[in-house]
């Protein structure tokens, strides 16, 4: 794998269990890595519905590039998490304020990603799955 495999477009297909609300969310979309001097943008789009619910949904990551693989950082420049270049599959932990994420990773590059999140806390607990293919 390089660095570069995970630049261009990536079809998203994402399930949303909300144990706490009973609800189940669906996101089909598009993300973009861009790259600038290193620096490679993260930009999603798409639209994300339920049974009585449909919206359009966003987010931006910053992906810096390092010897071992990227740092990956929210919008305002705090730190979400790290993967490493070199291995395939990797678990991922962030805690912000009384939420904690537990990430796994399977990547396959440069044909696919899969990504599985556990989110946990006083008003959170959900699983996002999210399966991302090269365009």
């Amino acid at each position: 794998m390089n660095h570069s495999d995970i630049i261009g477009e990536w079809k998203i297909a994402r399930s949303i269990e909300d144990r706490l609300g009973k609800k189940y969310f669906t996101l089909d979309g598009v993300a973009t890595f861009t790259n600038n001097a290193n620096l490679y943008y993260y930009n999603e789009t798409g639209i994300m519905k339920s049974e009585s619910f449909q919206s359009k949904a966003h987010q931006d990551y910053l992906w810096i590039v390092t010897k071992e693989g990227w740092k990956i950082k929210f919008r305002d420049g705090t730190h979400f998490y790290d993967l490493e270049l070199a291995r395939q599959e990797q678990d991922v932990y962030h805690k912000c304020k009384n939420d904690i994420y537990h990430g796994k990773f399977l990547l396959n590059l440069p044909n696919d990603i899969k990504v599985l999140w556990n989110v946990n806390g006083p008003r959170k607990d959900y699983v996002s799955r999210t399966y991302y293919k090269k365009k």
